[in-house]
């Protein structure tokens, strides 16, 4: 062992960390049990995914029950003629979902659009039940006294308990701010219903997000559908990477005619700009069709890795997203949108750290780090969404090709953080649901009814006494977030500190800072610890200040 570098030390040291978690010193007889119960959850969570991907839930709707949808919402839209009247046929995806509940003005059809989608895919309930008992029996086995135990052991947080301490704290600090802006939005239903002469029912979740835009919209004179006239495909991707080419030392290039799973796919070159060293490819993978995979995500194809002859395997890495329903129509490019744009931020993020990770073992390539320092790369990207100076440089009027004025520059970076309070009470809500499944000792304890409560009690969810279950489609629980969902919170705390520490001000378009970044936190890779690369970037150790700042707290 003496002989060997850190890196090889660190392979040995996981390689018997990941004999231990297979059973290898266990019994003969519970070797098997092991063995069973990894073979049913491989079962299980296939299955899981599959009922997602090949779910078909659709609600056929009106003109007239679509108002103040965009009218692109409608282009490539099926139409069905029923009982003498046109209707358009609308799938039930996330995409498709967030138009309508942040555009249709009558409530009951975003109540119908709502609980379509969190009714959908019930069969998903009982596996991810099953994967909860078998997941614990597992940890069992192996000394643990609960999954989260077993899976947290490695990471960051090391102890649910500490995750738990960290949701009760940050529940306590952002319920009362929630508390006030859900009161906002009841003022501005009331006076909605008030103005048409309609009895006011209440505030439910289908209106959330339709009067936090409007609210949004009438404080900082941000409209939606001005505002992603100016995030056009494919037009923005070339501006995107253009940015990232100055900031982090790259070229980028598209290549011609490549050869991809389906027509609308793009593949990109990547190299070091400096070095001219090639360092990987990139499938861009933007558009829905059916039995895609219907959420947005970035896959490790190949890993990165040092040959014995000294060579290097590159890596390939595929961003898949859905943002619309077709590939763009002729001269009628697809307007993204700001949130369409923050999610291909996110993506890029983990892209990034997949290509730009130099590691000797493919073990420790790119995203295969701790699950709660995963989002990190992501969230830092995603973060550039609202950045005044990253906006300028990729933001341009898909007619006139006008840069983005100045006022909608200023009136996205105001409203980032409005309705912070409700937004981070989702993902406590979400995180303290999963580590509660997954650090419980009751192996039969009902995930479904769980999942209602602490929705409820947690983010103050008012379904109107529907029956929902939105966790049959949260495949995070099911697969590679299990017991630790809470990395979102966890990474847009280091996140925070990262940008008001190193990237504030003119540091942001620092290709100085950039190249630290991109050294010091995306090129290890999970080689070394996680908590020494941060200390190194940051100076000192990280904190929470700047995320609770930033809402206010």
């Amino acid at each position: 062992m003496h002989n060997l570098c850190a890196e090889d030390k660190l392979v040995v040291e996981r390689m018997m960390r990941g004999y231990h978690s297979s059973g290898i010193s266990l019994p003969k007889t519970k070797q098997e049990q092991l063995s069973s119960i990894d073979k049913r959850l491989t079962e299980l969570i296939a299955a899981f995914s599959n009922n997602v991907n090949s779910d078909h839930t659709t609600l056929f709707l009106t003109k007239t029950e679509l108002a103040g949808v965009p009218s692109d919402f409608f282009d490539g839209k099926h139409v069905v003629k029923t009982s003498g009247s046109t209707k358009y046929v609308v799938p039930i995806t996330r995409h498709q979902t967030a138009i309508v509940l942040r555009f249709a003005t009558l409530e009951s059809t975003r109540r119908a659009v709502h609980i379509a989608s969190s009714t959908r895919c019930p069969k998903n309930i009982p596996l991810l039940q099953e994967a909860v008992k078998l997941r614990l029996q597992r940890a069992n086995l192996l000394g643990f006294s609960s999954h989260a135990h077993f899976t947290l052991e490695d990471l960051m947080a090391k102890r649910p308990e500490t995750v738990q301490n960290m949701l009760e704290d940050l529940q306590e600090q952002l319920t009362p701010q929630a508390k006030r802006e859900l009161a906002q939005l009841r003022y501005l239903k009331h006076a909605d219903a008030e103005a048409a002469g309609v009895p006011f029912t209440g505030l439910y979740d289908w209106d959330l997000d339709f009067y936090m835009r409007v609210a949004v919209e009438h404080k900082h004179r941000v409209k939606s559908t001005e505002v992603k006239q100016y995030f056009a495909y494919p037009h923005v991707i070339g501006r995107i990477f253009t940015a990232f080419e100055d900031l982090l030392g790259l070229r980028i290039a598209k290549v011609d005619r490549p050869s991809v799973w389906h027509p609308s796919v793009d593949l990109y070159e990547i190299w070091d700009a400096k070095s001219a060293e090639f360092l990987g490819h990139c499938y861009v993978d933007l558009f829905q069709r059916a039995g895609k995979f219907t959420g947005a995500a970035t896959f490790q194809l190949r890993s990165g890795f040092d040959r014995a002859d000294g060579t290097r395997e590159y890596p390939a890495v595929a961003l898949v997203t859905n943002f619309a329903l077709l590939p763009p129509l002729p001269n009628k490019p697809v307007l993204l949108g700001h949130a369409s744009v923050k999610t291909l931020l996110h993506e890029l993020g983990h892209v990034f750290h997949n290509i730009l990770s130099q590691c000797k073992w493919t073990m420790f390539h790119g995203t295969r780090v701790p699950r709660d320092a995963v989002e990190l790369p992501s969230q830092t990207l995603e973060s550039l969404a609202w950045n005044p100076n990253f906006l300028r440089r990729i933001a341009m009027h898909y007619q006139t090709g006008e840069p983005i004025p100045d006022e909608l520059v200023m009136g996205l970076g105001a409203a980032r953080d409005e309705f912070a309070g409700v937004s981070l009470l989702h993902k406590v809500f979400r995180a303290a649901y999963d580590i509660a499944i997954y650090s419980s000792s009751d192996g039969n304890l009902d995930v479904g009814k769980l999942y209602t409560e602490m929705e409820r009690s947690i983010e103050l969810a008012n379904t109107d006494n529907v029956n929902t279950h939105g966790l049959s489609t949260v495949r995070h629980f099911m697969r590679g977030y299990d017991s630790r969902y809470y990395a979102y919170l966890w990474g847009q705390a280091l996140t925070a500190d990262m940008l008001a520490t190193r990237f504030a001000g003119t540091n942001i378009d620092s290709p100085q800072v950039w190249a630290e970044y991109r050294n010091i936190i995306l090129k290890p890779g999970g080689s070394r610890d996680i908590m020494a690369q941060l200390v190194e970037f940051l100076g000192r150790k990280p904190n929470s200040k700047a995320l609770l700042k930033s809402v206010g707290l």
